[in-house]
C-alpha cells in the first residue's frame, strides 16, 4: 500500500510539472511556416528606410507581367518606354526612367537607368541602375496604362542599390557593372545577360563590350562598310515581357521606314569610345536593306503582323 501511495504521489508532482512548463515551451515554438530564425522587423517612426532584407528574394517568373494585356502593343516601342515611372511594392514611388543600356550584341536591355524620387534620400545628381531581369525574372510588371514599370522591391532595397553620377559612362569598361550586379544579385535573381559579348564563342579572350544607351541609338546614323550614310534609326521595336531588341526601325535616305534586325548591325570599336557619337554600320548587303519592305510609320512596326513580314524578309 505504501508503494502505492508513493507511485500517486510522483504521477501528480509530474503532471503539474509538465502543466507549469507548457506556457514556457510554446513561447520557444514559432507559429508554422515561421522559421525560428526569422525576425519581424518595424519600419523607423521617422518613415526613413528599414534594414534591407537580402535574404528574401522575389518571386520567380520566367517573363515580366503585361498591364493590360490588350495594350501590350504599347509597349514595343523602344521610345515611349524612356517616358515611364518606376514603382516598388505596393506601388510606391521609386524614380523616373532616364535610359535603358542595351547589349547591341546581344540584343537586350541589360540594365535601365532611374533617377531615384526624392523619398529615397538620395543626392541628385545621382543614377540608379538596375538590371532588367529585375523585372523579368522577378515578378515585375510593365503597365501600359499606367506608364509604369513595377517591380517587386522595397524603397529600402532600392535605396540601398550603388548609385552613380549621371550619365554614366559606359565604356572603357568600369568597376560600376560589378559593383551593379554583385548588389542586385543579393536581393534579386539576376541571370547571366550582361555588357560582355562573347564574339567568337565563349572563351573570355574574345569578350568585347557593344553596349550603348537607348537614347544613343534613337538617332543614329546607319552606314555601309564604306561609311556611306544610309539611313538614321528611327525607334527599335522590342519583346517587352523579356527586354529583347529585334529591330530597328531605320528612315532611309528617300524617306521611307524599314525594319532592321539589331543582328544585322554593328557598333565600330572607335564610335563606342567616351564622347564619341554612336554609329551603326550595315553587316548585310545594301541591296537586301533598300529592299526590305517599307512600312508608313514607326506605329506600324509595332505590329505582330508587321513583324513577323519583317523577320521572314531577313531570314531569306
Amino acid at each position: 500500500m505504501q508503494n502505492l501511495y508513493r507511485t500517486l504521489l510522483i504521477s501528480i508532482l509530474l503532471i503539474l510539472g509538465v502543466a507549469a512548463c507548457t506556457p514556457a515551451l510554446q513561447a520557444q515554438i514559432p507559429p508554422t511556416g515561421v522559421s525560428s530564425s526569422a525576425k519581424q522587423v518595424s519600419a523607423p517612426a521617422d518613415g526613413s528606410p528599414g534594414p534591407v532584407n537580402k535574404a528574401q528574394k522575389p518571386p520567380q517568373t520566367h517573363a515580366a507581367g503585361i498591364q493590360p494585356p490588350e495594350q501590350r502593343q504599347e509597349l514595343t516601342r523602344l521610345s515611349s518606354l524612356l517616358k515611364f515611372k518606376v514603382i516598388g511594392r505596393d506601388g510606391v514611388a521609386l524614380g523616373q526612367v532616364s535610359d535603358f543600356i542595351i547589349n547591341t550584341c546581344e540584343t537586350y536591355i541589360i540594365y535601365f537607368t532611374v533617377i531615384p524620387d526624392g523619398t529615397l534620400k538620395i543626392a541628385s545628381g545621382g543614377d540608379l541602375v538596375i538590371p532588367f531581369e529585375v523585372v523579368t525574372i522577378n515578378s515585375g510588371v510593365l503597365d501600359a496604362a499606367a506608364k509604369t514599370i513595377s517591380i517587386y522591391m522595397t524603397p529600402a532595397q532600392v535605396a540601398a542599390s550603388p548609385v552613380f553620377a549621371a550619365p554614366l559612362t559606359l565604356l572603357p569598361y568600369s568597376p560600376w557593372e560589378d559593383a551593379v550586379r554583385a548588389y542586385w544579385m543579393s536581393v534579386a535573381r539576376v541571370g547571366i545577360l550582361k555588357s560582355e559579348c562573347k564574339a567568337g564563342g565563349s572563351n573570355s579572350a574574345n569578350a568585347v563590350h557593344k553596349i550603348a544607351y537607348a537614347t544613343q541609338l534613337i538617332g543614329a546614323q546607319l552606314k555601309d562598310g564604306n561609311h556611306v550614310l544610309l539611313g538614321t534609326v528611327e525607334d527599335a521595336i522590342l519583346e517587352p515581357e523579356s527586354g529583347k531588341l529585334g529591330f530597328y526601325v531605320v528612315k532611309l535616305l528617300d524617306g521611307s521606314l524599314v525594319m532592321l534586325p539589331l543582328g544585322q548591325t554593328n557598333i565600330p570599336q572607335e564610335a563606342l569610345a567616351p564622347g564619341k557619337t554612336i554609329e551603326l554600320v550595315l553587316l548585310a548587303d545594301t541591296n537586301q536593306l533598300l529592299g526590305a519592305p517599307h512600312i508608313a510609320n514607326v506605329e506600324q512596326a509595332m505590329l505582330t503582323q508587321t513583324q513577323s513580314t519583317a523577320r521572314g524578309y531577313w531570314k531569306k
